[in-house]
């Protein structure tokens, strides 16, 4: 992790309405560090990403934005950050250069320099061929560079996205995402919250937050690590199979459809040797890997002393998949 830190939370609490949304946060990131926060619905993130735009006053606690105090100085720490919001801050009746240019201009750029700064940004996005296109007639993928573009204009060290790829298909998604991944390798700082497993697993760290609580932070893989997959095996022996299983230790249980349901991590490795060795005949299998809900609802379990909750929503998740493809 890059040494020098581009945000700083010191134990920051936030109220709304005599309830506190926020409880004692601290949490630093280091320049040219990609950070994705994320947790249930109502956890806190946006909260806490106003709270860094200046959108909102903390209750208690300090805030800094490369080096500037947001609630001191707060003018100052705007000209820190770009921010791209869940709902669009584009005017639609405009031009795709001409909302580059407005902005442009709010944010004290003149004469040549709006020019120069607008060409630059629509072609690093690839936007040329749509700058004088209405916003209102492009795709959820252009709209989403073009909001990129924007927060962009005054070149500010740090970024803060709130879920911003929601709605995008999968291929606009990933090409968002390629650009914002491109940006932290030039150096800039990047808080974003998702619920999408592919944004969390590229980020360089994942914090979750929970009710308003840091609950836990860390590399993808080492968050990841703790959470079982499961394998769902179709045998026409389940006796037979569950006696074996459990002899050799693995965690069993019986599906609702009468399958078995092995528990475990990494079951993609697992499950090739799990089928040359079992000595029963099986008819199928199905793997369902953890993905980012399944992490947040283990450290949530972990936080509630209710580690075994996660694998409910696998085995779950597993007898979804099967159905669909039964219904298909």
């Amino acid at each position: 992790m890059p040494e020098k830190s581009s945000i700083d939370l010191c134990n920051v609490s936030f109220k709304r309405g005599g309830r506190t949304i926020l409880h004692d946060i601290s949490l630093s990131i280091g320049r040219g560090e990609l950070v994705a926060m994320v947790g249930l619905n109502g956890a806190g993130k946006t909260t806490l990403l106003s709270l860094l735009a200046t959108l909102a006053v903390p209750e208690s606690g300090h805030i800094f934005i490369d080096d500037v105090d947001v609630v001191a100085h707060p003018a100052e720490a705007r000209t820190r950050i770009g921010v791209v919001f869940q709902t669009s801050a584009l005017e639609p009746r405009l031009s795709a250069r001409d909302n580059l240019w407005f902005i442009a201009r709010c944010q004290g750029l003149k004469g040549r320099a709006v020019q120069q700064r607008v060409n630059e940004l629509l072609t690093t996005f690839g936007l040329e061929a749509q700058a004088e296109t209405p916003v209102q007639w492009l795709s959820g993928g252009q709209c989403r560079r073009l909001e990129l573009a924007r927060a962009l204009i005054a070149r500010p060290p740090v970024l803060l996205l709130d879920e911003a790829t929601l709605g995008l298909d999968i291929a606009a998604r990933r090409a968002f995402w390629a650009e914002i991944r491109a940006l932290v390798d030039d150096g800039h700082t990047v808080l974003c919250s998702t619920h999408h497993t592919e944004e969390a697993r590229d980020a360089d760290r994942v914090v979750v937050l929970h009710q308003g609580h840091l609950l836990a932070g860390g590399p993808w893989p080492a968050m990841h690590a703790p959470v079982s997959g499961t394998i769902r095996l179709r045998v026409p022996d389940i006796a037979e199979a569950q006696r074996w299983l459990a002899a050799q230790g693995y965690p069993v249980e019986i599906g609702n459809d009468n399958s078995i349901i092995v528990s475990g991590t990494d079951p993609q490795a697992v499950l090739p040797a799990l089928l040359q060795r079992i000595p029963c005949r099986v008819l199928g299998a199905d793997i369902a890997a953890p993905d980012l809900m399944d992490v947040v609802g283990h450290w949530i379990a972990a936080q509630s002393g209710d580690a075994a909750h996660p694998a409910t929503h696998l085995a779950a998740k597993v007898a979804a998949k099967v159905a669909g493809k039964a219904a298909a």
